[in-house]
């Protein structure tokens, strides 16, 4: 190789170096932790979802089965143990999108529902340290990608980031893809009438 040409690599050789020992020695702290599904899981068609935006909030149009998962399985699986009364706050929370049968599946209406229950003593610990986990879905795709809603039943994935927190601590995020089946009602809403969490990470406590 010309000498010439030598010289200018060997200074960009030396130079990427440094900048990377540069990096090494002073690391930029990263304010949260992001982890992914479990090996295999299959993720919904949608956007990149540590960085997606949320679906957008508010008046939910209970006839159309995407936006009726989207706000059930958020008030269903996030909880905050400073101001829930219970593990199953968010059962009761969310008991209006849940069709009977599921909902009293999940213990909805028990006596001691929202009191703790056998999970009481863990509740209380949640509580002491101050944890609290938001839901959001960034997208909702049918399964295996065939549309069934005209069935009247229909079996969604959700592409879901929670973000945990315990006391001051920096938020975790972690990403998931249950599927929630929704079947519609004689007035043409939908409900929840059961899921599949088997990929989220961290769930609500107790459920």
């Amino acid at each position: 190789m010309p000498r010439l040409l030598l010289v200018p690599m060997l200074l960009l050789v030396v130079l990427a170096g440094c900048g990377t020992l540069d990096r090494a020695a002073n690391p930029t702290p990263s304010p949260s932790v992001t982890t992914g599904p479990p090996p295999g899981a299959s993720q919904a068609p949608g956007p990149p979802l540590a960085t997606a935006t949320a679906l957008a909030t508010g008046e939910v149009d209970r006839t159309n089965p995407a936006a009726v998962a989207a706000d059930c399985f958020t008030r269903w699986q996030s909880f905050d143990a400073r101001t829930d009364s219970g593990p199953s706050a968010g059962v009761e929370r969310a008991r209006n999108c849940l069709t009977e049968d599921f909902a009293a599946s999940l213990g909805a209406g028990a006596p001691g529902a929202t009191d703790g229950g056998a999970d009481g003593r863990a509740w209380q610990d949640l509580r002491a340290q101050g944890a609290r986990s938001q839901v959001s879905v960034l997208a909702t795709t049918p399964l295996g990608g065939i549309d069934t809603t005209a069935t009247g039943r229909v079996v969604l994935q959700l592409n879901v980031r929670r973000e945990s927190t315990t006391g001051n601590e920096a938020p975790v995020a972690a990403l998931s893809t249950p599927a929630l089946t929704l079947l519609r009602q004689d007035d043409g809403t939908w409900r929840v009438a059961g899921a599949d969490l088997a990929s989220v990470a961290g769930d609500a406590p107790g459920r």
